[in-house]
């Protein structure tokens, strides 16, 4: 399905307005996030022998880096997996990945202690594997955790651009939004300043490799053996279909190290079944918050849409079936003018979706999948009077693709402010007093449209086994 805009409603933001509605969508994910993961992982939570298992991985890590023996250690295909470890050897990545594991620590006894350490087990253990040499024991899952990520999404040398910044100096984290510049025609950059999220470290292969690794944990038997390739597919799926596949990447947007743009699509174009014959991959996860039947978080869940609708400036309790969204149609990063906050302009879009059945507003890639992300494409690939691509064309496209029918909200006071045409004309250098007569969205956007193409980035593809 697509969403019903209730343009109505519509209301538009200018200036430093704009960057405290983007602060209010990145506190409120940040504290549900967290909250997801300590519902998740506490005791009796749908991910509590994970947990576990994962304060397992460390505890045996620190009896491998202290050189002794484990009687009983967690295997894949009949061998330890901490096999090959080098303690001479400071070089090795897997071996450093062994010992970042022994660093960590999830559990007290049965107490969660740091909710956010759980992603970075779930991504030093898919490292220590990615990072070893090919060996029988190693290459099955190397091989399962590269064919979760989307060959054209991840192309490094069309879609996933991002340059590392120069931060040697700076005593910062070593997070994504600290360590990674997304340029302009790198396409979740691109998708995460139409979304109103501040971009972070690109298309998430964390993400991905963090939930092969939690369908790993969900797949250990009694003795501590993994399952085989296949059966850790098939967790894969049940993951997501359940919901409990947020708990792979909710640590890594509560730390900005990805955005929920770059975590989610990397899932959604993941191929939707993992092996021939298995079964189907259902949900679409989606950053405007539209998923159903997530019934392993569905209370977290329904407060993190409530939080969200009152933050996006919704009254009362929101009603069942209706979200907010925030668009931004003209930031700094697009100005080809001096970049000024003066001059960015955002829109909070209510709108409507449907529950019940199958509940499509979960399984439709329309949402947030393969279509979107090539709506994306389409606009990177043709010119722009900016540096970068302008954010006016790009929501024309997504409004069209997502919201049925014509979406135009009046751009006249009291949800339009008067100043939005001076605005628009000052940062993106349009003739003076060009948007003098624009009483709508859709004058507002049209210089922005129909220009010639470049063909350079690529749509993406959704691979079946």
């Amino acid at each position: 399905m697509t969403f019903v805009a209730q343009v109505d409603q519509v209301q538009w933001f200018v200036g430093p307005q704009v960057e405290a509605q983007k602060s209010k969508v990145k506190q409120v994910d940040e504290a549900y996030c967290i909250r997801l993961l300590d519902l998740a992982l506490s005791q009796g939570g749908p991910l509590d022998r994970h947990a576990r298992l994962a304060q397992r991985l460390c505890d045996e890590a620190r009896r491998i880096v202290a050189g002794q023996q484990i009687e009983h250690p967690i295997t894949f295909s009949g061998e330890s997996v901490w096999t090959g470890y080098r303690a001479d050897d400071p070089l090795d990545g897997a071996s450093n990945n062994i010992r970042m594991l022994a660093e960590l620590r999830l559990l007290r006894e049965n107490t969660v202690i740091n909710p956010l350490g759980f992603g970075d087990i779930l991504r030093a253990f898919a490292d220590r594997f990615g990072e070893a040499p090919d060996s029988p024991h190693t290459t099955p899952i190397k091989a399962l955790l590269r064919s979760l990520q989307n060959r054209q999404a991840f192309n490094k040398t069309t879609n996933r651009i991002r340059i590392k910044r120069r931060d040697i100096l700076n005593p910062i984290p070593p997070v994504g939004i600290t360590q990674w510049y997304l340029p302009n025609d790198d396409v979740l950059g691109t998708i995460d300043r139409a979304l109103g999220y501040y971009e972070t470290g690109d298309i998430s292969g964390s993400a991905t490799d963090a939930l092969g690794v939690l369908a790993m944990l969900d797949s250990i038997d009694e003795h501590g053996a993994i399952g085989a390739v296949d059966t850790i597919r098939d967790r894969i799926v049940a993951l997501m279909n359940d919901g409990r596949a947020f708990a792979a990447f909710a640590g890594m947007v509560a730390q900005l190290h990805h955005s929920m743009p770059e975590t989610m699509m990397a899932l959604n174009l993941m191929p939707r079944r993992l092996r021939a014959h298995g079964p189907l991959i259902a949900q679409i996860y989606s950053p405007f918050l539209t998923n159903a039947n997530l019934e392993q978080i569905a209370g977290v869940y329904g407060q993190w849409q409530q939080a969200r609708w009152n933050a996006l400036g919704g009254a009362n309790v929101r009603p069942d079936g209706e979200m907010r969204a925030l668009f931004v149609l003209q930031d700094i990063f697009q100005m080809p003018n001096i970049p000024r906050e003066e001059n960015e302009i955002a829109i909070v879009v209510p709108f409507r979706f449907e529950h019940g059945g199958q509940q499509p507003d979960s399984t439709n890639p329309v949402i947030f999948g393969e279509p979107f992300y090539n709506v994306v494409v389409a606009q990177l690939n043709t010119a722009n009077p900016g540096p970068a691509i302008t954010l006016q064309k790009l929501s024309k496209a997504i409004f069209q693709l997502i919201f049925p029918g014509n979406f135009n909200p009046a751009v006249v006071a009291p949800r339009f402010p008067p100043s939005v045409q001076a605005r628009v004309e000052a940062a993106m250098q349009l003739p003076r007093n060009a948007l003098v007569d624009a009483d709508s969205y859709e004058r507002l956007v049209a210089p922005f449209l129909g220009l010639a193409g470049y063909g350079r980035v690529e749509p993406a593809e959704i691979a079946n086994a």
